[in-house]
């Protein structure tokens, strides 16, 4: 899977999160700069009268506006009242399972195992699914689906990422890469210090 077919899911579920919400659409506002043949486009997106930017200059008005697309979607999914609703959003579009294959690619690492376990009585089961990534294992949240408990096991891994790039890289690096793009630069640190023994200095 292309990264930008990846990084295209930001702008249609914001949008569907702007529709169950009952608020305008998001308009898109561009900067471009530098010549005709080397233009370089940094996007902001208006949601609901918040502005959300791109956290980079980039080489289309398409991953412009998708980066902005991301940024707005990852504030309003970390806080209230719309974490819920933006969470449920994201958790039924099934893109955490899409962006936790995608980094793995982009990585050069194995894809996402999931191993699915059924529990209760056979007219009510419960299913608890854990997926590993880079030799790391996550848990979701019980489900009564098999489908669900894979898209709750991917959301806990996606999160569990988000938080350790928070922690590990400065503030430098978060203001110019797209979240995405952050946990892609994890994946491969934590290889090199688990497979190759590299001692590396982070951003």
């Amino acid at each position: 899977m292309a990264l930008a077919s990846g990084l295209g899911m930001y702008k249609n579920q914001l949008q569907e999160l702007a529709q169950r919400s009952c608020f305008n659409l998001p308009s898109y506002a561009c900067v471009r700069e530098g010549p005709d043949h080397a233009p370089r486009f940094k996007a902001s997106v208006n949601f609901n009268g918040e502005i959300f930017e791109s956290p980079a200059f980039f080489s289309t008005l398409r991953q412009a506006e998708h980066a902005a697309a991301e940024v707005a979607l990852n504030t309003l999914a970390d806080r209230g009242p719309s974490k819920t609703l933006a969470a449920k959003v994201l958790d039924e579009t099934g893109v955490y399972k899409n962006l936790l294959q995608e980094t793995a690619h982009r990585a050069g690492l194995n894809l996402p195992a999931y191993t699915t376990i059924r529990s209760g009585p056979g007219h009510v089961p419960v299913f608890l699914c854990t997926v590993e990534l880079a030799r790391m294992t996550f848990t979701g949240e019980p489900a009564k689906t098999k489908k669900q408990a894979q898209k709750n096991a991917a959301m806990a891994a996606w999160s569990a990422l988000k938080q350790s790039v928070y922690a590990v890289f400065s503030l430098p690096i978060l203001c110019i890469l797209s979240l995405h793009m952050i946990v892609i630069l994890y994946l491969c640190y934590l290889y090199l210090i688990a497979f190759a023994g590299v001692n590396c200095q982070v951003f």
